[in-house]
């Protein structure tokens, strides 16, 4: 059975916050390497929906996946930007948001680390586009490529439900990056999916 373990004994404030978090929570090195697990990352581990530890390794469980989150961690380790990408495993259909962001102590010697973050994206339908329209004054039409988006559904796809071009539902989504001043289309999901597990 997995079990919690301790950063070290000074860095304990972090594993406390970490705690905290309700979102599965991998505190991990360059290569994927384990340090710590929250309880709720510890949950998504033994459920193996989406990742696993393998060796002490933190694990996509679909290949395509799993290079995605090696480069997303290697990235986020050597540039310290935020990395944001999502899973959409057809044999689950809510996606899964993965937010890699940088972890680094103040000490210049000391090796950069990530924190892996995993969201479940269910979009909740009035209370959802309800939130989208009040915080990003989003239009009916956005909010419903929004929500759709959040569900996981490619921009072809929108485009065939609304009976529009692609074009036009790529243009609405241009719109939405500027009212969310957030510069791709992953960050923008990723904002929104947020905005959809609020109480």
């Amino acid at each position: 059975m997995l079990e919690p373990r301790r950063i070290s004994a000074d860095e304990g404030v972090t594993s406390a916050i970490l705690d905290h978090i309700r979102l599965p929570a991998f505190l991990v090195e360059n290569r994927a390497g384990l340090l710590y697990t929250n309880a709720a990352g510890l949950a998504a581990l033994k459920d193996a929906d989406c990742f696993k530890q393998v060796d002490n390794v933190l694990c996509a469980i679909q290949q395509t996946d799993n290079v995605r989150l090696r480069a997303a961690i290697a990235e986020t380790c050597a540039s310290a930007q935020r990395q944001t990408f999502m899973l959409n495993d057809a044999r689950d259909p809510p996606p899964t948001i993965v937010t890699v962001t940088p972890f680094h102590d103040d000490d210049p010697g000391a090796k950069n680390h990530a924190i892996v973050f995993l969201q479940r994206c269910q979009p909740a339908d009035e209370a959802f586009t309800g939130a989208l329209r009040q915080l990003f004054r989003l239009s009916a039409a956005e909010t419903t490529i929004a929500a759709a988006l959040v569900s996981g559904i490619d921009v072809e796809h929108i485009a065939e439900m609304r009976n529009a071009k692609i074009t036009t539902v790529r243009t609405q989504i241009a719109a939405m990056l500027l009212k969310t001043r957030t510069r791709r289309q992953g960050e923008l999901i990723a904002l929104f999916s947020r905005v959809c597990t609020l109480p």
